[in-house]
């Protein structure tokens, strides 16, 4: 029987599947995705991608042609049953150097990271390839593939990524169960072309007769998602005398190009562990969420992130197998969480209950306009961001000020020491980093000699929270916007040690560095 061998086989051309594949293919990798469709989506499923995963897409080469097919930066607003306006998410670059959301179509984006996959030479993207079985050996994971002409052949791969969706064939082989709810309440989704509504608002009318959206697309074209009520038929609904109804208050039916009409569920699931053997759970296949914290597609890319660096790691010999044990300790609990904050916010939004409702717009009509919570409400700090505890950081408990360890580390637009403004991602390439921030007597080209350091690959730059005439002997950079302020405040005479996935990993002073390198090199090869 043929076969092809390869170090990772991912499995699924989804959005996850595929920026797994970019990560590891950039890295050298050897990986073959295989589809069991025949093209990625033709239909517009996500909607939203999240500043952190567009960050990731511009570290793999992507971020600029994605960024000529979205709505940037795309805020929100909540309408009462009476028209006003209960309160309003600005649209915002955050942190790491993007819009908070930015509206995508989701099949361009999967064209997108295609073509990306396709420019790298260790990557293979095989459509029209269903997976049949898995056969875990040890050291092998054996994949028996029917292929598009009906022809079985197998794969042998180091590792399988399962990244094929919420009916996940590779979840179901592994015998993994995911638990939580499923909700029975049906929603009606239309999107439209050329829609007259230029806004890069989503609207949402959070009227307890009948909860209804409205959120902005590429291509001047928008979504529109109705809840259904007690008794109405959802195949009915979707017929035009059904919407011509619904529209009533909003659009001219006849005048609307519908490209897609669905009746859809949502679903609160996860699964206790992500991993078995060599095969591990990514996106959809792991978890499934509600869309009211529009984190599904962005959960999927994380995923990716964290798991994909510690393969490459791995391979490299960098780091042992037992290292990718941390996929699971890092990504469960903030899974976990995202899923409740996004059933909660469902609840409070889509309450049908006209007293409960006036009560829940006058509340956040007000926390809205006081200083104490407006920027929770509308900056969206409601969502939660990953803070790693455990894993692959070296945290110091005793340590009495507040911390960076185990977040993601802010992206500014850095001035650097050649005179060219970027971001900061531009100088710390794909790898590990230690940034120095304002230790001047610092010089990276001693404290770099320690072995594990030339083993990581690490590169060291300066940051420099102002100008300074003191010569630097390494290259430095200066920020030039707000957004490392509190980490300058936080770690002004340490040595942040970041890792490729670009969270920070440890933060320790200068003389330190040694022992950290011992350290982290005990982490990862234990």
């Amino acid at each position: 029987m043929p076969f092809d061998a390869t170090q990772v086989l991912i499995v699924g051309a989804g959005p996850t599947g595929l920026i797994a594949a970019n990560i590891l293919g950039l890295a050298g990798v050897r990986a073959i995705v295989i589809e069991r469709n025949t093209s990625t989506s033709e239909i517009p499923k996500g909607i939203y991608i999240d500043d952190e995963f567009f960050r990731t897409l511009d570290m793999v080469g992507l971020g600029d042609e994605v960024s000529r097919h979205c709505v940037s930066a795309a805020g929100v607003t909540y309408f009462s049953r009476f028209g006003f306006c209960v309160t309003r998410v600005k649209g915002f670059v955050t942190q790491n150097g993007y819009g908070n959301r930015s509206a995508i179509w989701q099949p361009e984006l999967e064209g997108i990271m295609v073509r990306g996959a396709a420019r790298l030479t260790s990557v293979t993207v095989r459509f029209g390839q269903t997976l049949l079985d898995l056969d875990d050996q040890g050291s092998v994971v054996v994949a028996g593939i029917l292929g598009d002409k009906g022809v079985r052949q197998e794969i042998r791969a180091d590792y399988v990524l399962g990244c094929d969706g919420g009916q996940s064939t590779v979840r179901k082989l592994l015998g993994i169960r995911m638990v939580g709810q499923s909700y029975q309440q049906p929603w009606v989704v239309v999107d439209l072309l050329n829609d007259i509504d230029p806004s890069p608002f989503s609207k949402y009318f959070v009227d307890p007769r009948r909860p209804t959206d409205s959120i902005p697309a590429p291509f001047h074209g928008r979504r529109f998602e109705f809840m259904l009520l007690p008794g109405e038929d959802p195949e009915v609904m979707l017929k035009d005398r059904s919407l011509r109804r619904l529209f009533a208050p909003f659009r001219e039916f006849d005048s609307l190009k519908i490209c897609r009409r669905a009746v859809y569920t949502f679903h609160a699931l996860f699964v206790r562990t992500m991993r078995k053997g060599r095969v591990f759970l990514l996106g959809d296949a792991a978890h499934l969420m509600p869309p009211f914290g529009a984190s599904g597609m962005n959960s999927g890319h994380r995923d990716a992130s964290n798991l994909c660096w510690k393969l490459v790691a791995v391979f490299q010999g960098v780091a042992s197998r037992a290292t990718l044990e941390t996929y699971e300790t890092e990504r469960l609990d903030h899974t976990q969480a995202t899923i409740n904050i996004s059933v909660l916010l469902g609840r409070i939004v889509n309450t049908r209950s006209v007293v409960l409702a006036f009560f829940r717009d006058l509340l956040f009509w007000f926390l809205s306009r006081v200083p104490p919570t407006r920027g929770y409400i509308t900056e969206m700090r409601y969502i939660p961001r990953v803070l790693l505890r455990k894993g692959l950081v070296v945290s110091d408990r005793s340590r009495p000020t507040p911390t960076w360890v185990g977040r993601m580390i802010p992206q500014p637009e850095v001035l650097a020491s050649s005179g060219s403004t970027a971001l900061l991602d531009n100088h710390l390439g794909h790898g590990f980093g230690l940034l120095a921030v304002d230790c001047p007597a610092l010089d990276f080209t001693v404290a770099l000699r320690h072995n594990f350091w030339k083993v990581l690959g690490v590169k060291g730059i300066h940051v420099v929270s102002a100008r300074t005439d003191r010569p630097l002997r390494d290259a430095w950079v200066t920020p030039v916007d707000a957004r490392f302020r509190e980490l300058v405040r936080q770690h002004r005479g340490e040595v942040l040690l970041i890792r490729p996935d670009r969270y920070v990993a440890a933060a320790v002073g200068p003389h330190e560095l040694g022992s950290l390198a011992e350290e982290f090199e005990r982490l990862l090869r234990s």
